[in-house]
């Protein structure tokens, strides 16, 4: 009994480390890989590393797959582009779970002793993320060497003998477990990591334990597509596809890994040889996922059917009368139709740089349209809060409908920007047929991802309300002010060395910037009722006219 324990805690502090890691990679670097992944659209090698690399800072292919899946779904990114960045991000967590695996463990101590203490030793948001995420590998090599000792002391026991015989020459039953356990442990990576453990320490026999790798394998392509079950077409086909790929290169390795093992065996440790299937899986998998791409998509498409909902209808559909009466359900209702809202807000501004990068008209008037869907949104939802307030609310359901009201009037503020400044500008730049300087485009670019990754930081923290979100946000604004205040630099410096493009597309180019600060204020400003709310006050200054 004691050794159960010890190994429900072992696995258990297995998942919580790779979940503090996950956290503290997604915090520090979330925003950068996205932009990344934005810049890798339509290029299958630079996807595929950006797959791979989103993968191994959050230690997951799961969460990598749906939130690319999500990025399909809004349009970020095309079909083929999801796909392929999934498939990276199978190899990532495959080299993930061979670096993890090695022998290592000395080093746990010291990893979450640095992680802990450092944590405990700043404020910021960034370096406390990224010793979050230090003390989460150290938890990670301590788990895998509790996994071992309690493998050790179950590989004793007769009645665990007993139930593991069960398996024995059952292959098929060892893969549906693997299936199962991935399942359940929401995590290839984990469970992965578990039998190399159990291999280790003589649980399972190296054949057992492939068969479970193959079982986590399909397990985590399944994973993706139960999450993205009631998502847009866009975002079930990728996922839907690297399931297929990924059951047919199971099928195929399936009746030959003992072949497999046997050719192989002496060549690789056997501690290690599960770890390296997997890795040999992935990148086997991924390359017959390039290869035939267009066809695996295509027959993911006619498994799926296509969305039927009118998606240019945009009318209030959470704003429930009957709601009112019950202030906290009202204000609940307010909110979700304050992130749709912000939803179509923040694709107006994706839509922004292609429309003044390459002069997408019909685009552009796609997104003039657009903002008479938030105007009506706005409306609508300041029409139901006013009517919440009539009733007896508490302080705190007082202050969460003033928030409310903050947050629709920034969406609102952020589309009229949008609409009323930059598609104006965009339209004179295309009528005049106008292009920006390469390196004038390229400070638009890099100051129109940095307020796009804010807006998406922005959103989280109102959803939130969490403090450390806020701060992160907060800090956002110096970090933009040094992109804007750059961009005018160099591109008076342009002018000054008399560039043609920049010269005559000079008052474009400052208006482009003026508005994305703008947007930028309206974001940050988010971040001050929930810092107010943890009892933090942001120093601001204020200036006399």
């Amino acid at each position: 009994m004691p050794v159960l324990i010890e190994l429900l805690g072992a696995v258990a502090l297995l998942l919580w480390g790779l979940r503090m890691m996950r956290t503290g990679m997604m915090r520090a670097y979330g925003a950068r890989l996205k932009r990344l992944a934005r810049r890798a659209e339509g290029k299958t090698l630079p996807m595929l590393v950006s797959g791979f690399l989103f993968a191994i800072l959050v230690q997951s292919s799961t969460a990598t797959a749906v939130i690319t899946a999500s990025f399909a779904g809004q349009k970020v990114l095309s079909i083929g582009s999801a796909f392929v960045a999934i498939l990276g991000a199978d190899i990532g967590t495959a080299v993930a779970v061979l670096i993890a695996s090695q022998k290592i463990t000395f080093l746990s101590p010291m990893l979450v002793a640095i992680g802990v203490f450092g944590f405990l030793s700043t404020e910021k948001s960034k370096p406390r993320n990224l010793f979050r995420a230090v003390s989460g590998l150290g938890l990670i090599l301590l788990a895998l060497s509790m996994v071992g000792r309690a493998g050790s002391g179950l590989a004793d026991h007769d009645g665990f003998n007993t139930v593991m015989q069960v398996f024995v020459g059952q292959p098929l039953l060892l893969l549906l477990f693997g299936v199962v356990l991935t399942y359940l442990a929401y995590s290839s990576l984990a469970v992965v990591l578990l039998t190399v453990g159990f291999v280790q320490s003589g649980v399972l026999e190296v054949d057992a334990g492939l068969y479970l790798v193959l079982g986590a394998n399909i397990g985590s392509g399944l994973l993706p597509v139960i999450a993205n079950w009631k998502a847009s077409f866009n975002a079930r086909v990728p996922v839907t596809a690297n399931l297929l790929v990924r059951s047919f290169g199971v099928a195929a390795l399936f009746p030959f890994a003992g072949l497999l093992l046997s050719a192989y065996g002496e060549i690789i440790p056997a501690a290690a040889t599960p770890a390296v299937f997997h890795l040999a899986l992935n990148v086997g998998v991924a390359i017959i996922g390039l290869v035939f791409a267009p066809l695996i998509l295509k027959l993911s498409s006619k498994l799926i059917s296509a969305d039927t909902e009118n998606e240019g209808q945009v009318e209030p559909k959470h704003l429930d009368i009957e709601a009112l009466a019950t202030p906290g359900q009202a204000l609940a209702c307010a909110k979700r139709e304050a992130l749709k809202m912000a939803d179509i807000t923040q694709t107006m501004l994706r839509h922004t740089l292609p429309i003044l990068g390459e002069g997408k008209d019909e685009l552009r008037k796609e997104v003039v349209d657009m903002d008479d869907d938030v105007d009506r949104l706005f409306d609508a939802i300041k029409i139901y809060i006013a009517k919440i307030m009539r009733e007896e609310l508490s302080e705190v359901e007082t202050q969460r409908a003033m928030d409310l009201l903050s947050f629709t009037a920034n969406m609102e503020h952020i589309g009229d920007i949008v609409e009323g400044s930059l598609m104006d500008l965009a339209a004179k730049k295309i009528n005049l047929g106008a292009q920006f300087s390469e390196q004038g485009l390229a400070e638009i670019t890099e100051l129109h991802e940095a307020v796009s990754a804010t807006f998406e930081l922005a959103v989280n923290t109102f959803v939130s309300e969490d403090g450390d979100l806020a701060r992160m946000l907060y800090e956002a604004k110096a970090s933009i002010r040094k992109i804007e205040s750059k961009s005018v630099t160099t591109h008076l410096e342009r002018i000054g060395t008399g560039v043609p493009d920049s010269i005559e597309t000079s008052s474009l180019h400052l208006d482009v910037i003026r508005d994305l600060k703008r947007i930028n204020s309206h974001l940050t400003s988010i971040a001050y009722p929930v810092l107010k709310a943890s009892g933090e006050v942001p120093k601001t200054k204020w200036r006399r006219k």
